[in-house]
């Protein structure tokens, strides 16, 4: 599955007891909400409203601001509401990380301990006691300028990055209960830097965020400093429920779609919508702002008021994807409600040559921002050009022609995190693994990219041949790996979890995989035999055939079968995905290839930046997307939390390995499928998957004493290092036919309290077993015994085993 570029938008803050102490205006109805979106969207100042403040705190759990001496002008109010403020003058903003992990982010961009920067200028909105807090503080001044700009450029600057705050203050002036939905965002310009956010969000798990947007060339990148709960709770326990928060769930779609041959979308969608927390009365969704919203109706067919972020076109930098919408009265649990929403536009679709094209994979229907964290019944009807082939995810119900419209109706068996749809002009091809039937849908003809460098070749512009560069013509050979990758991960995770797997060819321009439940989008490149990649210069390789093919049909169980519960659990999926196409690798190929690749792996984890700095110290592969930044290149959240996650799964399956069995991996194979079987059409997080390990875990491996893994995952997951391991080994043989060996493992490079679970390995001719595993809780470690029969050598890492250097 690919990854997108995430433009963080949340923002963070809560406020202290003693600010809601303060009497505030009634929050205004639904009825007022499209007054107080015009106030601040265009918001003006006050010249009533400005106050000479003097050592006024202002405190959000670890938030810590102090306007140490200067002027404060706020805005004029909205329903008697006041929502933001202007400050000019000297201040002070500190904020303690709560954890090494956030300290090490926190000195990673700044290079400071904690943060303690004085700033010139701010601005404040809020939809929490603020206002009354600097009351109780300040100087009420006779009069300020109507015209400072300061407070609504800054505002102005942030939504064109795609920020998307109003709708968030929308929804904190409109609620019913203002302090479970406080909102704060302190944007601060630094003394000699540029500007910083420090946010509080009680919507959000983590509270507490400290971000700065930073020029990276054709658009800017919102780099996270911190990201933390509030209140001393631990990302962990604030993600254990990961709807917590919502103030309500996605039951069900029906959508009601048209996709012509000219790459427009059109389409109805209703769903419902399950509240679950008292007092909302504006919904926010993820939407592709290149939709155009033309109506949203409630179940009664009343129109509804709504605010969508303007149309980013083909801009580098999206100006926000999300459609609020404005409920008459606010949400009360146990009430479901109905939404109906119109849409239509184009650029969700990409016309990419005759009968090529390429369906972006969210954000053509409204969605909750964490969909992977919920399930939704779908039922979807399309409407496509007779002469193409449209496939979707769930089970097709229907196929008619209606003049020259073909209209295909699919129906969801169990309820899905996502849907998806292609279509193009396909050549099908039908395989089966099992029981389950194997779908390819190949172009019939090469997308524009494609026919111009057959072109070329046919012309003589380009010496060589490479025949057809259709994806139909391995449309056959496709089907048959696909099956394969079905039925190994079967053998290794548990059942398929759909009746069937679709495949679709995506344009060559579009270098990735992207899967949905039960449809897999794959890149025309994977289509090309080894001939024709030699041919235009690709790198030929098991990276495009059999680990891509295998990364890719692996998310039926990684993402779609198991979600994640937060962005720090992506790597369950993706690194999960990186690990599978190795494993296929192995299958498909030998243990010598995927031996190659886990070394390729490593290697992705050490190597230097852009920067000239190792991957790994760019941040645990806990921190998901946040290791995507101005400080890294663009490869680095793929090699880490793609090639670290995929490792962290290696070394757990072979210290799982069982030497003795038929089936030496029978205790991995056991331990995943209990993890499917657990969370089967669930989401899971870090500490889950640490539970079912412990759960599997077998006595060797309790390198703590506690018959826990925190050890592991505290080093691997959640940590950075990389130890350096020197084996020696020395044999002689007793005089019964015995061998009698005595090892030395040495561990440099990390801290004392380092642990491992090394497992060794006998080799006797061609022969490799494995002996069980050392638990090498110290520098250095000795292991002696007297082993029957005759064998020729003992190592380490004879898989790769360890995330580690090794010498012997």
């Amino acid at each position: 599955m690919p990854w997108k570029l995430f433009l963080f938008v949340a923002a963070l803050c809560s406020c202290c007891v003693s600010a809601f102490a303060q009497n505030a205006p009634p929050a205004p109805g639904g009825a007022a909400a499209a007054t107080v979106w015009n106030a601040i969207s265009a918001p003006a100042m006050d010249p009533a409203r400005s106050a000479h403040a003097e050592n006024v705190d202002i405190v959000r759990d670890r938030i810590h601001i102090t306007l140490i001496d200067g002027t404060m002008q706020f805005t004029q109010p909205v329903d008697g509401v006041t929502f933001g403020a202007a400050f000019r003058g000297k201040g002070r903003v500190q904020v303690e990380p709560p954890n090494p992990v956030e300290a090490q982010q926190l000195k990673f961009f700044t290079k400071q301990e904690k943060i303690d920067f004085s700033f010139t200028d701010a601005t404040f909105s809020f939809t929490d006691g603020l206002a009354d807090e600097v009351a109780k503080q300040a100087k009420w001044l006779p009069s300020a300028a109507a015209n400072d700009d300061l407070y609504a450029s800054r505002q102005k600057a942030r939504e064109d990055l795609g920020e998307a705050a109003l709708p968030r203050m929308l929804q904190g002036l409109v609620a019913a209960n203002r302090e479970r939905t406080a909102y704060f965002l302190a944007d601060l310009k630094l003394s000699g830097k540029d500007w910083v956010e420090v946010h509080y969000d009680a919507l959000d798990p983590e509270d507490i965020r400290v971000t700065r947007w930073v020029d990276v060339g054709p658009f800017k990148l919102n780099d996270t400093w911190l990201h933390f709960p509030a209140k001393g709770v631990s990302s962990a326990e604030a993600w254990k429920d990961p709807l917590a928060k919502e103030d309500f769930a996605i039951r069900a779609y029906n959508i009601n779609a048209a996709v012509t041959s000219g790459a427009d979308l059109s389409a109805t969608t209703k769903m419902t919508i399950e509240p679950r927390l008292p007092g909302q009365s504006v919904l926010v969704f993820e939407f592709n702002s290149n939709l155009r919203v033309d109506s949203i109706k409630d179940g009664q067919g009343n129109a509804l008021s709504f605010y969508q972020a303007r149309e980013t076109k083909d801009r580098y930098q999206s100006y926000g994807d999300y459609v609020a919408v404005i409920l008459p009265q606010p949400l009360a649990p146990g009430t479901p409600q109905t939404l109906e929403f119109r849409y239509a536009g184009k650029r969700a679709i990409r016309k990419a040559g005759s009968g090529n094209y390429f369906c972006e994979s969210s954000g053509w229907y409204p969605e909750l921002s964490n969909s992977f964290a919920t399930r939704a019944d779908f039922d979807m009807t399309f409407r496509s050009p007779k002469n193409s082939v449209l496939v979707a995810t769930g089970a097709k119900t229907s196929d008619t022609v209606d003049g020259g419209t073909r209209i295909t109706t699919w129906k969801s068996d169990i309820p899905l995190a996502v849907a998806g749809f292609a279509y193009g002009d396909y050549k099908p091809y039908n395989d089966k693994a099992g029981e389950v039937a194997v779908d390819v849908y190949a172009n019939r003809e090469p997308d524009d990219l494609m026919a111009s460098v057959q072109r070329a070749f046919e012309s003589g512009a380009v010496q060589g041949a490479v025949g057809s560069l259709t994806p139909s013509i391995m449309a056959k050979t496709m089907g048959a790996e696909m099956a394969n990758t079905v039925r190994l991960f079967s053998s290794y995770f548990g059942p398929y979890p759909y009746k069937s797997l679709s495949v679709a060819s995506i344009p060559f321009s579009y270098s990735h995989g992207q899967g949905w439940p039960g449809l897999i989008y794959l890149w025309s490149g994977s289509f090309l035999d080894s001939t024709q990649r030699h041919a235009i210069g690709m790198k030929d390789g098991v990276e495009l055939t059999d680990f891509f093919r295998a990364h890719e049909s692996s998310h039926q169980w990684w993402g779609q079968r198991v979600g994640w519960k937060s962005y720090h659990d992506q790597w369950l999926s993706e690194g999960f995905a990186d690990f599978s196409g190795i494993l296929y690798v192995q299958y498909r190929q030998n243990m010598k290839e995927a031996l190659h690749q886990w070394r390729e792996e490593k290697e992705k984890i050490r190597k230097k930046d852009t920067f000239g700095r190792a991957r790994e110290s760019l941040g645990p592969i806990w921190m998901g997307q946040r290791i995507r930044s101005s400080q890294s290149d663009g490869g680095a959240y793929q090699d880490l939390i793609y090639s670290k996650g995929g490792y962290v799964l290696h070394m757990l399956q072979m210290q799982l390995m069982d030497g003795r069995s038929a089936d030496p991996d029978h205790l991995f194979k056991d331990m995943m499928q209990d993890y499917c079987k657990t969370f089967d059409n669930k989401a899971a997080s870090t500490e889950d998957f640490r539970a079912i390990v412990e759960k599997h875990m077998t006595p060797s491996m309790d390198a703590g004493g506690n018959q826990k893994m925190d050890w592991f995952f505290d080093q691997y997951v959640y940590g950075m290092a990389e130890p350096q391991y020197t084996f020696r080994a020395a044999l002689d043989y007793t005089a019964d036919g015995k061998t009698h060996f005595k090892a030395e493992l040495t561990r440099t490079g990390v801290p004392e309290t380092w642990k491992d679970v090394v497992p060794l390995y006998a080799h006797m001719g061609d022969k490799t077993v494995k002996m069980g595993n050392i638990r090498a809780t110290h520098a250095t470690e000795t292991v002696e015994a007297n082993i029957a029969g005759k064998i020729d050598r003992i190592t380490i890492n004879d898989y790769e085993d360890l995330l580690a250097d090794v010498k012997q």
